[in-house]
């Protein structure tokens, strides 16, 4: 029943395009509603639901229609295609048949589609191809078939099969198929083959145009046996062949295996069918008379006509069978004689017919097999003369003439045919195989449709189930979370809260806040894997977040509450951290309007500082930030606050000065706090830290407030002074304060003026108390002090830089902001302008009439405009800076004496040799001017002064040292060394010249003295001393300066006169030991000789050094057990003979006494010499020595 009444439903795209239709229907109006979440169901509703059903079908509708449309018009191409397709003749009768045949065609298929079965499209009908040559009785056989014509009542039978032309094949439509008749020229193409053959081929070529996947259904072979029986052999074999190569045609141009049916016509031409059939009623006659062959099941199956001789016998079997009756019915004699030789007749007809069938379906391995289906034997009307094949054979052994059988005369009946068409062949059209090519395309398609469907629907199925999964696994982890956080909320204090410690609240808060779907914290953006119209996340999400808001307000809350009420009780003795805990109290209490920003910020500072500090709690921090952001941005509950303490903190705030608190409120505003701040290291350029320091020890880059800057005056504290009134009238609820009379216009005035004043002052103290505390670098080197004057007085010296930007930060007064001057003084007139322009309120215009007020100095003088007062106390540093009409600024000039002192400064370091005082002049003038200007620049130039001088001094003595080094110390040691009378126990003397070369004035001590060391020796003092220059010693050890001092003393005392040591003394005997009679002391040549006869002795001049260099003393008489004389020789002979006497002081410093004792007598002389400057008792010759270095 199913295969019978179901499965041909389903044959046509309309019955499965309505039944896709009412599933996708169906799964609308049933599945539909549970798509989308809680908030956005689509197709919750009955009309939603419906008007998505009206389009599926309106769709429906839409593609049926498409498809209609383009199957009528592909019919109608064809349809006038084929009736283009009818051969065109030069023969006007036969033109104008033609085209009235033509008409007729147009008109045939109008009618058909308007009849009741021609509304199936031609494609939708089988079409069979009737072949055989010419007079095989093919159009006989459609035309007595029995089947219905629609057409034949409207245009008659032979109308329709003149369609097409008669001279190509007639086109018969019945209900059931299409039939082509084609022309037997076609099959044989004896007339004109080149004509013939094109014209075949085109009509191939049209069926396979329009009927791409089945041209046909299957081909009608007929084969008249009265022609076959009459034609010799070689024209039979001829007809086979044809038939055969026509049918391979239609097997390769078509590229379709259809099933092949043999009909033998005109079998009524057989002697004796006539009056063997006779007897038959209609429906005998309508039976099939032949054969169908079994389907071939493979390429191994014997050839088709393999079993016709078993199929014929039992044909013949049959017609014996039915011999008897037939003969004992008929009563005529000679009907009866050709009644009983129509078995024999048929019989003989199987040789024919086989080899007829074997020419044609025979295998070739050069063509395909045919698919034979069936032979069968018709009659369509019983017209010519009976042909006797067994007398024709005899006539032809023995040479008898043929003898004619019966008159021929017909019936007009068919018979076997109808059946065979409706029965036989209509059934079987499923049995052509579609065309290879077109086949291979479809079955792509329907491949690449159905694995596509496949896919899309495994595809479907597996996201719905791994959304369902994800689902399940969201739900299962929103449940856990949930117990998770009951268990962390089961350990947390019972209310009341008394605590503040929140690392276990914001443990158990993550709980809530990270279940899936939270929307509190942001909107989240489900897993596209989740959706599909199962997700569960909001649902949960809505849930989540109920109970998440429920949790910040029971837990959260009333602990931020209580670490704010021991915040208030810490601060009580600091104003402003009380006032802002205080307000955030009452902000969280709701009693005092919510400022998100400042409450996040409040407990942001608190957290990170001292609640919870240090980089290990940083998502503790962030945790906090997000539950408390969550908390903000809800509905939160009202909890009774500590009335006493808001009372007590609020009593103490009111003894506050309000200026004070409202100035304080400003600094800490966000916008205040937001400010960049002023730092040296930004305004200072690249190398401020190679030359600067901070005398407090405090970096360089901690600076000043940005309110403190010419931006935060005018861009911030400008703008929030003047809204001042409405902070404090916005803010009176942190006090509760209720009364009107603190919003006075007087009280505004004075409270402006005083918020002005404490700005002012703090203003000018930060700027003074960073340049009070900038240092010059301390110098350690010269090459330091190179580099750091270089920096100093380059083009972007640091000090430049950081001047200029203090002059600028402080020309508050200058036209670069909305309340300048002349806004300012023109007062009250001008209040609504400014208001149009900066949005003031009342309370603002007062606070303007303030400040004009604040900035006024006298009656009748003009206002000053805000931020005078600042830049008159930074007047000097104005002065300082400013180049007038592009003239060098007095801070040019000093830097260019700075200048200076680099260059003196950098040649000393490149030579190694002090530049003989300019620098000390340089850095001498740079120091007096600094100190005539204001500021730090006196300090400064201290600093780089003191620094450069000793680093010059320094540099100084390293040339002073390396001079003495090279060009005195080795001459000096080498004549000095182990020599007398330096050394006074060494037998070498030094020699004269070399004494004098070091010695003489001018000489290598000498000059060395005056050119190195004169300048930086006080020799008025004794002993010498170092002078300081530019208040720095110049580093050389005293000692070395005795040393030069000694050699000063021995230049004075032997080079009295001149480059060469002369000493010019007078020595007197003073008395002469009376055992000797004589004496006589020789003196570099001179005598001075004394006897007791002598008288009074006489002084004799004495000039050392002489030119015998020889000193000796000899008392006369001479003994012989005694020594008698004393003597010295070289050039200090007398020195050394001096030595070797008893040498005593008198009162008189150019005075000596001198004894001498040889061999026991005593001989004594008095030594004047010729100067106070006594050499022969001089302490420098026996202290002096070579300096080692400077």
């Amino acid at each position: 029943m199913i295969r019978r009444y179901i499965f041909p439903l389903f044959r046509s795209i309309y019955t499965i395009l309505l039944v896709l239709a009412a599933v996708l229907s169906a799964c609308v109006w049933f599945f539909a509603p549970f798509i989308g979440g809680v908030e956005w169901r689509p197709f919750d509703s009955v009309m939603s639901r419906l008007i998505t059903i009206g389009v599926i079908f309106l769709l429906y509708f839409i593609i049926i229609a498409i498809i209609f449309w383009r199957r009528r018009r592909k019919d109608k191409e064809m349809t006038e295609e084929i009736a283009e397709a009818v051969d065109t003749s030069e023969d006007d009768v036969l033109s104008e048949e033609i085209g009235e045949l033509r008409g007729k065609f147009k008109d045939a298929m109008k009618e058909l589609r308007k009849s009741k079965g021609g509304r199936r499209h031609l494609n939708d009908l089988p079409w069979y191809i009737m072949i055989g040559p010419p007079g095989a009785g093919k159009t006989t056989a459609i035309v007595n078939s029995g089947l219905q014509f629609p057409l034949a009542e409207k245009l008659g039978k032979a109308a329709i099969g003149g369609v097409g032309g008669t001279r190509n094949c007639d086109w018969w439509f019945t209900n059931d198929a299409v039939l082509i008749d084609t022309a037997g020229r076609y099959t044989t193409q004896e007339s004109d083959a080149e004509a013939d053959n094109a014209a075949w081929l085109g009509f191939l070529g049209l069926m396979k145009k329009y009927r791409k996947r089945q041209p046909i259904n299957g081909a009608i072979i007929a084969i008249s046996l009265s022609d076959l029986s009459l034609q010799d052999e070689i024209t039979q074999k001829s007809h086979a062949a044809a038939v055969r190569r026509r049918l391979a045609e239609l097997r390769e141009k078509l590229g379709v295996r259809f099933p092949v049916y043999v009909l033998f016509t005109k079998a009524d031409l057989i002697a004796g069918f006539q009056e063997f059939h006779d007897s038959l009623g209609k429906e005998d006659r309508e039976q099939v008379w032949g054969f169908t062959l079994p389907l071939p099941k493979g390429k191994k199956d014997a050839a088709p006509i393999a079993g016709f001789d078993e199929e014929f016998g039992l044909l013949l079997g049959q017609i014996n069978a039915q011999l008897l009756e037939k003969m004992q019915t008929e009563t005529d004699h000679q009907r009866r004689a050709l009644i009983a030789g129509f078995p024999a007749q048929v019989a003989s007809m199987r040789g024919v017919a086989r080899d007829f069938l074997t020419e044609v379906f025979q295998d070739n391995r050069y063509e395909q097999r045919q698919m034979l289906r069936g032979i069968y034997f018709t009659s369509g009307t019983q017209e010519g003369t009976p042909i006797d094949r067994l007398m024709l054979g005899m006539a032809q052994t023995f040479g008898i003439g043929r003898q004619a059988i019966g008159t021929g005369q017909g019936t007009g009946r068919s018979f076997f045919l109808t059946r065979l068409f409706e029965s036989v062949m209509f059934p079987e059209a499923g049995l052509v195989s579609a065309d290879d090519k077109v086949e291979r395309r479809y079955r792509w398609t329907r491949r690449i449709a159905i694995t596509a469907t496949v896919l899309v629907a495994v595809a479907m199925g597996a996201l719905w189930v791994r959304s369902y999964l994800k689902n399940t696994d969201l739900i299962a982890q929103a449940e856990g979370q949930v117990a998770a956080y009951q268990a962390a909320a089961a350990q947390l204090p019972p209310s009341p809260v008394g605590d503040t410690d929140l690392v276990p609240v914001a443990a158990a808060l993550n709980n809530l806040r990270d279940m899936p779907g939270n929307p509190v914290l942001s909107d989240p953006e489900p897993d596209g894997a989740m959706t599909y119209g199962l997700y569960q996340g909001e649902v949960i999400g809505t849930q989540a977040a109920q109970t998440y808001r429920a949790a910040l307000n029971q837990r959260l809350l009333p602990r931020l509450l209580v670490r704010l009420e021991q915040q208030i009780e810490g601060n009580i003795n600091n104003p402003d951290t009380l006032y802002e805990a205080l307000k955030i109290y009452l902000m969280l209490g709701l009693q005092g309007p919510m400022n998100q920003d400042l409450v996040k910020e409040w407990m942001r500072l608190d957290w990170e500082r001292i609640a919870y500090p240090g980089i290990a709690r940083n998502q503790l921090r962030a945790d906090l930030m997000d539950h408390l952001t969550a908390l903000l941005s809800q509905p939160m509950e009202e909890i009774a606050l500590n009335g006493p303490l808001i009372a007590q903190a609020q009593n103490i705030l009111s003894e506050m000065p309000l200026a004070q608190r409202v100035y304080n409120g400003i600094l800490n505003s966000q916008k205040a706090t937001s400010l960049p701040k002023w730092r040296i290291t930004d305004v200072g350029g690249p190398s401020v830290k190679r030359v600067l320091v901070r005398s407090s020890g405090k970096p360089l880059n901690e600076g000043i407030e940005g309110i403190f800057t010419y931006d935060g005056f005018h861009n911030v504290f400008l703008p929030e002074a003047v809204s001042v009134a409405e902070r404090v009238h916005r803010e009176a609820w942190v006090l509760g304060e209720q009364n009107e009379a603190a919003q006075n216009k007087a009280v505004l005035l004075k409270l402006s003026r005083d918020v002005l004043d404490l700005y002012y002052n703090d203003y000018i103290s930060r700027y003074d108390q960073i340049l009070g505390d900038i240092d010059i670098i301390p110098l350690e080197s010269l090459s330091h002090a190179v580099e750091v004057t270089n920096v100093l007085s380059g083009p972007t010296s640091p000090v430049i830089n950081i001047l200029t930007d203090v002059s600028n930060e402080t020309r508050l007064n200058e036209d670069k902001s909305l309340l300048d001057a002349s806004t300012l003084a023109a007062g009250a007139q001008n209040v609504a302008a400014i208001e149009a322009r900066s949005n003031l309120s009342i309370q603002g215009q007062i606070l303007l009439e303030a400040l004009v007020g604040s900035a006024e100095n006298a009656p009748g003088q003009a206002a000053k405009p805000p931020g005078a007062y600042v830049q008159e106390r930074f007047q000097w540093l104005h002065d300082l800076v400013d180049r007038p009409e592009g003239q060098p600024s007095q801070l040019d000039d000093l830097m260019g004496q700075l200048q200076q002192v680099y260059q003196e400064l950098n040649k000393m370091s490149f030579s190694g040799v002090a530049t003989g005082g300019q620098s000390g002049q340089a850095l001498l003038q740079f120091q007096q001017t600094a100190s005539r200007m204001g500021g730090p620049l006196p300090r400064w130039a201290t600093q780089i002064s003191a620094g450069s001088s000793g680093i010059t001094s320094e540099g100084t003595r390293a040339s002073i040292n390396a001079r003495w080094q090279s060009a005195v110390l080795p001459f000096c040691e080498k004549a000095l060394a182990n020599r007398y009378p330096f050394n006074r126990s060494a037998r070498a003397d030094v020699a004269m010249a070399d004494f004098a070369k070091l010695f003489a004035p001018g000489g290598m001590i000498d000059g060395f003295f005056n050119d190195q060391l004169l300048k930086y020796v006080d020799t008025r003092s004794r002993p010498w001393t170092w002078k300081r220059v530019n208040d720095v010693d110049l580093g050389i050890s005293p000692a070395v300066l005795q040393q030069m001092q000694y050699a000063a003393e021995i230049k004075e005392a032997f080079f009295a006169g001149g480059a060469q040591p002369a000493v010019q003394f007078q020595i007197t005997v003073n008395a002469l030991d009376p055992k000797a009679k004589e004496v006589v002391l020789e003196i570099d040549g001179t005598k001075v000789a004394y006897n007791h006869r002598s008288g009074a002795p006489t002084p004799v001049a004495v000039t050392w050094p002489g030119s015998v260099g020889l000193a000796r003393i000899t008392l006369l008489p001479k003994k012989r057990d005694a020594e008698n004389a004393m003597s010295r020789d070289g050039p200090w002979a007398w020195f050394r003979l001096l030595d070797a006497a008893e040498v005593r002081r008198t009162n008189v410093s150019d005075r000596r006494r001198v004894n001498f004792r040889v061999g026991g007598r005593l001989a004594l002389f008095e030594l004047q010499s010729g100067s106070v400057i006594n050499p022969f008792a001089l302490p420098a010759m026996a202290k002096f020595s070579c300096p080692k270095s400077m």
